[in-house]
């Protein structure tokens, strides 16, 4: 009985160990608009790079709403209620200057099982567009 029990215990914990959590991370930068007083906001989870510098916010990396609609973000602080809504949690925050642009950038983490569960609820153009794509052709 006492081997059973060990043995049940050992499984047990060996399974814990496997499913534990894990942080993921995600980068808010707020770009200073050349010409203008807003920010363009980029959401950089380390998958895929979703700006560059040269040509600007990749329009399939926008995040979309569920009917695939833009999320407009007003100021970083709305950017970053909408990163906690989510379930993600604010860390840290810094300036940098690039080619006399201010940039701001507030980093996030979420613990979850997976990269695709830690971003589970947000959804870019482009996933948005794939998965439209997908129910359309079964």
């Amino acid at each position: 009985m006492k081997r059973t029990a060990l043995f049940f215990l050992m499984i047990v914990s060996s399974i814990t160990m496997l499913a534990q959590n894990k942080k993921y991370y995600c980068e808010v930068k707020g770009i200073e608009k050349e010409l203008s007083s807003g920010l363009t906001i980029v959401f950089d989870f380390g998958n895929n790079p979703v700006y560059s510098v040269w040509s600007g916010l990749k329009s399939k990396q926008k995040l979309v709403d569920e009917k695939g609609e833009e999320i407009l973000f007003n100021s970083m602080v709305d950017a970053g209620n909408y990163m906690s809504d989510k379930g993600w949690t604010f860390i840290q925050a810094y300036t940098s200057v690039y080619s006399s642009q201010a940039i701001v950038h507030w980093i996030f983490y979420k613990e979850a099982l997976s990269p695709n569960e830690a971003i589970k609820g947000i959804m870019t153009k482009d996933a948005y567009n794939k998965a439209r794509k997908n129910d359309r052709n079964p």
